[in-house]
């Protein structure tokens, strides 16, 4: 699956007669072949149209052989925009050996934002750069990686499944707010779901904030606390967090897209 996000910076005080205007100009779309599904996204002077597609036949269908660089305009868009449209891709695959380094550097910076503070000293002395290359090579069979490739980039988050735990979900600081942490949250569940398991669960740090409103507008839910073992070299070592689950019963299991050969 690649998730194509497109977005506008707005003319001040024309943000909702902007969204009516994509709203209406998209109704179409969903009948190209190869169209999966989308969303509108909006921000305090922005507008992020998010469509996700089959793959790279079904966007030159839509946007034409320019596809990676050239925005689709609709008639009359440009009237309520201040600068050109800004077009980013992202491929949802499954992860292979090579992309061990990519997810490791992802992981480090991602994890300190949402982990320094707020989990015992003893282990932050644990998480340094050099630790999360082999955890991540160690988790590769079980990762989804979202890949910036198609645009000449590289690895820019993850989600990594064991058994019935969604275990590590993290998206590169540029990336947040594309809703591309939603879709692998999603790809998650799907493992979760494919495994047989009928109810998906992760821990949350308790004092972040930012991510238990994430998981809690993803439809999950706060079961309480729990001593979460967070690995290290020495042993285990307890943090406080929160258990978080969701039932995934009735859930269509949707295979995780293969790696590309020859990267």
């Amino acid at each position: 699956m690649i998730i194509r996000s497109s977005t506008a910076l707005v003319r001040p005080g024309m943000l909702d007669e902007f969204r009516a205007f994509i709203e209406r100009g998209i109704t179409e779309f969903a009948s190209l072949d190869g169209f999966l599904s989308d969303e509108i996204v909006v921000g305090p002077d922005t507008l992020t149209y998010v469509s996700r597609w089959r793959d790279t036949a079904a966007l030159v269908g839509y946007a034409g052989s320019g596809w990676r660089a050239e925005p689709v305009v609709l008639e009359d868009e440009d009237r309520f925009l201040l600068e050109p449209l800004r077009v980013r891709h992202v491929e949802l695959r499954q992860a292979v050996p090579e992309d061990a380094p990519g997810i490791a550097d992802v992981w480090y910076a991602a994890w300190g934002d949402g982990h320094r503070g707020l989990v015992p000293p003893e282990l932050e002395a644990f998480r340094t750069r050099e630790s999360f290359g082999p955890r991540a090579a160690a988790r590769v069979s079980g990762t989804t990686v979202a890949d910036a490739a198609v645009a000449d980039g590289g690895v820019v988050g993850f989600v990594t499944v064991h058994g019935d735990e969604i275990e590590q979900v993290f998206v590169s600081a540029a990336h947040r707010g594309s809703g591309i942490a939603a879709d692998l949250l999603s790809e998650g569940e799907d493992r979760v779901a494919a495994a047989g398991h009928a109810e998906a669960w992760l821990a949350v740090v308790a004092g972040n904030g930012r991510a238990r409103r994430f998981y809690e507008r993803q439809g999950w839910s706060d079961t309480g606390p729990l001593d979460y073992q967070a690995e290290t070299a020495e042993g285990p070592v307890p943090v406080p967090t929160r258990r978080y689950v969701k039932r995934l019963v009735g859930r269509p299991a949707s295979p995780v897209p293969a790696a590309r050969s020859g990267r």
